[in-house]
């Protein structure tokens, strides 16, 4: 179950550090760098294991912070990206440090402001993956355990099969389109159409599908056993 303000596309606190606010569908579908957006701000340990192994990487990877301040150093459009990525989600500006390792959540006037370090709002890699975390909350998609340093290297193997089978499931393209799923649920009888369905949270897709899903399957049951199937065979 999704978090009612993600549902709701309202802002969700992060620490006290910044809100995070849920995009709606018209934010996504309106923001062609969105994907870019997503995948630099809640790429896991995982995905960047998996981007080593595709490309024969044999080093260790970086965290998902320090890939972030990787790509972000001595390159001007990525770090155009970066920034934006940030204000998408947070509506907020940031200052990203490479070399410290921080990444200020404001402008340099409000550090300027600042009474002492502590006022300053800061993203580090203590936090950052509770903020990946958020990030995904307020996407509608499901939280990412901590890596275990001590995983037994067999598990991690059959875990790294599994990511892989369900890339390459994803990449045939089992599942609707965005177009498809909107145009699904303008069709669900709910008063939303193509005037007002951007005005949902992206969140929110999934659990409208899958509620209806449910309803419509208790309705179909029903109407089978009124028409005399067997309740053994109808649940």
């Amino acid at each position: 179950m999704i978090s009612p303000k993600a549902f709701l596309s309202l802002p969700i606190n992060f620490n006290d550090i910044c809100y995070i606010y849920p995009a709606k569908v018209k934010d996504i579908v309106g923001n062609e760098n969105f994907p870019a957006f997503r995948s630099l701000l809640t790429s896991s340990q995982e995905d960047l294991q998996d981007l080593y192994t595709e490309k024969n990487i044999q080093d260790t990877p970086p965290t998902p912070f320090e890939y972030l301040l990787s790509l972000y150093y001595n390159n001007k459009p990525v770090q155009d990206l970066i920034e934006r990525a940030f204000y998408f989600f947070t509506h907020e500006q940031v200052i990203v440090l490479p070399i410290a390792k921080k990444i200020i959540i404001g402008t340099k006037e409000d550090v300027a402001k600042a009474t002492s370090l502590d006022k300053v709002k800061m993203i580090d890699e203590d936090n950052f993956f509770d903020f990946q975390n958020a990030i995904r909350l307020s996407l509608g998609e499901k939280s990412v355990e901590r890596p275990d340093p001590d995983e037994d290297p067999r598990i991690a193997r059959i875990k790294a099969k599994a990511r892989y089978r369900d890339k390459i499931k994803a990449k045939k393209g089992d599942g609707l389109s965005l177009t498809a799923t909107l145009a699904s649920i303008c069709c669900m009888d709910f008063g939303l159409n193509p005037l007002n369905i951007g005005e949902i949270s992206y969140a929110s897709i999934g659990t409208l599908i899958r509620y209806y899903q449910e309803k419509d399957k208790y309705h179909t049951d029903v109407s089978s056993l009124l028409a005399g199937a067997d309740s053994k065979q109808v649940h």
